[in-house]
């Protein structure tokens, strides 16, 4: 198919490359966005479900880096949140064999456009009652791990709550790097598991943590050199493309 489409393995792999190491300048930079960016890229081109083991290893060790684990954990505020969402994603894992390629890549592309929108509207939960808070977030939790266990985009409707609470930046990024550890360290398991990914997959995604690492190392560099505002346009811009060109891709 891919030959029929132009491309060849050598093409597929550069653009494979290319977009992990963009998204780990993206990662870098804002904190957040590698997965968002570089899935739906290879998505193109791949089975989406390839698409998404191919970002096990770089996820995993990305994430590691940004928890600063030797800084010790920041907060438990969170915490009733991320065991909604280990329980969602679990559920939502067993429900993917049900679900076809064209399905799991609508709801990527529906993720990463409501994310995208929303923090473009720049809406405000800064003055959420705390009473409501754990609610909230273990419904929100649930919901976006049966989400993510189906698609592996768990992150836009919780990162969308986090930045509404006008969060300290560096306290936002490592609890978003947490999140995102806690998935990983259950969705590939699973899906793995499940048969939707190969060992020359995971030997491939083994290969990536280079380009994300090179590419984060990168973006943290020029964090503090492009006002985190304007960036922050930009990838959400570029992000919404992505959404919607995926989404017109497989309706």
């Amino acid at each position: 198919v891919l030959k029929l489409m132009g491309y060849t393995e050598i093409d597929i792999l550069i653009i494979v490359i290319s977009s992990v190491f963009l998204g780990g300048i993206i990662k870098g930079a804002v904190g957040i966005g590698m997965s968002m960016f570089s899935v739906p890229i290879i998505a193109f081109f791949l089975p989406p479900t390839t698409a998404i083991i191919y970002l096990c290893f770089p996820v995993l060790s990305t994430n590691i880096l940004q928890m600063q684990v030797h800084k010790g954990i920041g907060s438990f505020r969170f915490l009733p949140m991320f065991i909604a969402l280990v329980i969602g994603l679990i559920i939502g894992c067993n429900l993917i064999l049900e679900i076809n390629f064209s399905t799991i890549s609508i709801i990527i592309a529906l993720s990463i456009i409501f994310s995208s929108s929303f923090n473009f509207l720049g809406l405000s939960f800064k003055n959420i009652d705390p009473k409501f808070e754990k609610k909230i977030t273990i419904i929100l939790g649930f919901f976006s791990g049966i989400i993510g266990g189906i698609s592996n985009m768990y992150s836009p409707y919780i990162l969308a709550y986090l930045v509404g609470l006008k969060l300290d930046k560096e306290f936002l990024i490592r609890t978003m790097a947490i999140m995102y550890f806690i998935g990983s360290i259950i969705i590939y398991p699973l899906w793995i598991y499940n048969g939707l990914g190969t060992i020359n997959d995971l030997l491939m995604s083994f290969f990536l943590i280079m380009p994300a690492i090179i590419g984060q190392f990168l973006g943290t560099k020029i964090r503090n050199k492009i006002p985190n505002e304007l960036f922050t346009k930009i990838i959400l811009s570029t992000l919404m493309l992505m959404g919607v060109s995926l989404l017109i891709k497989n309706l």
